[in-house]
C-alpha cells in the first residue's frame, strides 16, 4: 500500500472518530441564503454603496457560470457532467470534474454579481458567485473570500491562454436560479475566465484541499454519486470538524480564518 494511500486512510479514519465525538444534525442543503444590508453611504436619496450579511450555509457558483472543456467550448454548469474535463490554471491543464459537492438546479439564490475587465483584451466578465466562496487574487497570488473584494481590485483571469488581471468594476447582490460546486483533482476550476477555489468558508485553500483529500480518495475508491443538493456525509462530518477546531481557538495556530458573513455592493438587483 502507497504512503499517499496510508495518509488518505488515516485522514478519513479520524475525521470519522471525531464525528463520533460531536453530535449529529443534518445540514439543510436547501438552506438559501439570507441576506441583509444597510446602506454606507447616501447621495441624496440614492444609496451608493450598501454593507450586507449573510448566514449563507452553501457555497457555489450560479447554475449559468460557465466553464472551458477541453474541445476549447464552453457548457453552463447546470449542464456540467460528472467526468467532463474542464480548464483548471493557467497552464491549460484540463482536469475531470469527480464530484459537485452539492448542486440545486431549481430554486432562486443570493450571489455577488462581480463584473470584471481583462487588462489584456478590455473584455468583459461577470462571475455569479457566493460570498464565502474563494477566488485568487492577482497581486497577492493568493486566494481571498468573494465577499471580501472591492471595486478596483484585481482577481486572476484566464484571457487568450494567458493569466492576466482583471479588474472589478462593479460588485452587486442579485439572485440567480441554482448553485453548483464542482469538485476537481487539484480543487481549482476556471469560472467565467475567473481563476477559483473549489472551497469556501475557511480562507486557507491549500488547507482546505489537505482535508479535503479525505473525500477525493473515498470518490476514487466509491465513487462518485450523483448531483445533489445534501452535501456528502463525509463533508458534512469535516464541517462539524471544523466547527470544533473553531471553538477550540485553532483558526490561530491554523493559520485560516473563517468567513464572517460581511461583505459591501454598489446595488441590490
Amino acid at each position: 500500500m502507497s504512503n499517499s494511500t496510508v495518509t488518505s486512510i488515516s485522514i478519513l479514519i479520524y475525521t470519522i472518530i471525531f464525528a463520533l465525538l460531536i453530535k449529529t444534525n443534518e445540514i439543510s442543503a436547501w438552506q438559501s441564503y439570507d441576506s441583509s444590508c444597510s446602506c454606507l453611504s447616501l447621495n441624496g436619496t440614492v444609496c451608493m454603496e450598501y454593507k450586507c450579511r449573510t448566514t449563507v450555509k452553501i457555497s457555489c457558483f450560479s447554475s449559468v457560470s460557465l466553464v472551458e472543456l477541453a474541445d476549447g467550448s464552453s457548457k453552463t454548469l447546470s449542464n456540467l457532467q460528472i467526468g467532463e474535463h474542464v480548464l483548471v490554471n493557467k497552464h491549460d491543464t484540463y482536469e475531470p470534474v469527480i464530484a459537485f459537492i452539492h448542486a440545486k438546479q431549481h430554486g432562486l439564490f443570493d450571489f455577488l454579481e462581480i463584473t470584471l475587465r481583462s487588462r489584456l483584451s478590455n473584455s468583459t466578465s461577470i462571475l455569479l458567485v457566493s460570498p464565502n466562496h474563494l477566488v485568487f487574487d492577482f497581486d497577492s497570488n493568493t486566494a481571498r473570500f468573494a465577499g471580501k473584494f472591492h471595486v478596483g481590485d484585481r482577481v486572476q483571469f484566464i484571457d487568450n491562454h494567458q493569466l492576466v488581471p482583471a479588474e472589478i468594476l462593479s460588485m452587486k447582490l442579485t439572485k440567480a436560479q441554482g448553485y453548483y460546486a464542482p469538485l476537481t483533482p487539484s480543487g481549482t476550476i476556471i469560472v467565467n475566465g475567473v481563476v477559483s477555489s473549489n472551497y469556501a468558508t475557511v480562507s486557507n485553500h491549500a488547507l482546505a484541499h489537505y482535508f479535503m483529500g479525505a473525500y477525493r480518495w473515498w470518490i476514487n475508491v466509491v465513487g462518485s454519486s450523483s448531483p445533489s443538493e445534501k452535501v456528502h456525509w463525509i463533508l458534512e462530518v469535516m464541517l462539524y470538524i471544523e466547527g470544533l477546531i473553531r471553538w477550540c481557538g485553532g483558526e490561530v495556530w491554523s493559520g485560516y480564518d473563517v468567513y464572517d458573513g460581511f461583505f459591501q455592493v454598489s446595488s441590490i438587483v
